[in-house]
């Protein structure tokens, strides 16, 4: 590493610049997985009312399949030395990628506000003195320093996190569990309802895939021939790990206080029941997360930034995604929150299909050329035909009316006549991988 800061940006990794632990692989996904957008997905759970077997079911299945597909698309960053968005111009093109570049810039940048908007309010939470605009200020500078200093200091901060968070995510767990009658005020179906199960594993499932295109960002400059078996493990066990986690302490709390809101100051106040110690651990633990998280929102926002427009550096656009996401969160506060969550995650739709391409194109047709991402076709129409096809089969399962909060009010027939559990992400992604497949048979 010749300086502190990154200098590299989106140009590949060339190998004498190849250097990292791939423990960092296991800290950083396990850390930026505790928060509370992965919390809040445990009232979720336990407001469906599965029974337990059913309920843990859904949550191993649906984290491990979305860390699965993490660790996947991690172990291309060695081989490619390109950050994951880069490496989507090999199956797409280098004009053909443009949309899918726009769609992680917009979507980092929401959940990066959305971060913002969360942090702040804690620090206002602590201090109401402090103005809510002063806390987001101060929040997005810390996530802001963290990200300028670049992969090495993130992949750092990360490990660091992982053992704090990892210790105050576990006190919560163990007050929250050691509630004598904390099942005893959850109201679970006696039979098991395929609907309501699907529901939960799609929730699940989306949440942690949903990482999917910032995979590769921190995994490039590993050297090329690290394995990617170890890549694969490290990066989904601590997506696994940490997001079931997140996700127990969540439906236990809401288990123990008959609170199913999902707000961060729910913790808070539940902890503080046994001192404020505790109160003040559960604060930290939820800037700690917020800060996790978001350092790899804005980072990775500003290299989907430099795949749109190549012509800035680095810091130019980092600080141009850290001004417009501060700008959202002021205007935006706690009450938007819900309603622009729903908006992002209605984003999320992008992401299955186009995993499915990238997958295919590097396990299956082993398209692996990094030169590919600089001197590759313009467009390649059979891998965004296929693309759009996929997505388009997958509509009639889209339940975007129960996605985003009633946002778009649109429920397909086939999500409607499963009782509105939302599918569409499993069938875009088996959709179009196997309909790229077939059309890439027989030419690479």
């Amino acid at each position: 590493m010749t300086s502190i800061i990154e200098r590299l940006g989106i140009e590949h990794i060339p190998s004498s610049m190849r250097h990292g632990r791939i423990m960092y692989q296991f800290t950083l996904w396990f850390a930026s997985n505790l928060t509370v957008a992965d919390y809040a997905l445990g009232p979720i759970l336990y407001m469906l009312g599965l029974p337990i077997p059913w309920l843990v079911l859904a949550l191993v299945l649906g984290n491990v399949l979305g860390s699965l597909l993490v660790g996947l698309l991690a172990a291309m960053g060695p081989t490619y030395g390109y950050p994951q968005i880069m490496i989507s111009r090999a199956a797409y093109g280098r004009i053909g990628n443009l949309p899918f570049a726009v769609a992680n810039w917009i979507s980092t940048l929401g959940w990066f506000s959305v971060n913002a908007i969360i942090g702040g309010y804690i620090i206002n939470y602590i201090d109401p003195a402090i103005p809510l605009y002063v806390a987001i200020l101060i929040t997005v500078l810390t996530q802001f320093i963290i990200a300028l200093f670049g992969y090495d200091i993130i992949h750092r901060s990360e490990y660091i996190l992982s053992i704090i968070l990892g210790i105050m995510f576990a006190v919560s767990l163990a007050l929250a569990l050691s509630k004598p009658y904390l099942l005893s005020t959850y109201v679970r179906s006696t039979s098991f309802n395929p609907f309501d199960f699907a529901i939960a594993l799609a929730t699940v499932f989306s949440y942690i895939m949903s990482w999917g295109p910032y995979a590769s960002d921190y995994s490039r400059y590993l050297p090329e021939n690290t394995s990617r078996l170890k890549i694969i493990a490290y990066a989904a066990l601590g997506g696994i790990l940490a997001s079931l986690w997140s996700e127990v302490v969540g439906f236990a709390v809401s288990a123990a206080t008959g609170n199913t809101s999902g707000l961060p100051t729910v913790l808070v106040q539940f902890m503080g029941n046994y001192g404020i110690v505790y109160a003040i651990i559960a604060v930290i633990a939820l800037f700690l997360g917020a800060l996790a998280a978001n350092v790899l929102n804005i980072y990775t926002n500003s290299l989907s930034a430099l795949a749109i427009y190549n012509r800035a550096r680095r810091w130019q656009a980092l600080i141009a995604g850290a001004i417009v996401g501060t700008i959202m969160a002021v205007l935006g506060g706690l009450n938007f929150v819900g309603y622009y969550e729903g908006f992002l995650l209605f984003l999320d739709y992008w992401i299955t299909p186009w995993i499915g391409i990238l997958l295919v194109m590097f396990y299956v047709n082993k398209i692996r050329d990094w030169r590919l991402v600089e001197n590759g076709p313009k467009a390649i129409w059979k891998a965004l035909l296929a693309y759009i096809i996929g997505l388009l089969i997958s509509v009639p399962f889209m339940n975007l009316n129960a996605v985003t909060g009633g946002l778009i009010p649109f429920t397909g027939p086939v999500a409607n006549a499963l009782g509105g559990a939302d599918i569409s992400y499993f069938i875009s992604f088996i959709a179009t991988s196997i309909i790229y497949l077939l059309f890439m048979s027989g030419k690479q």
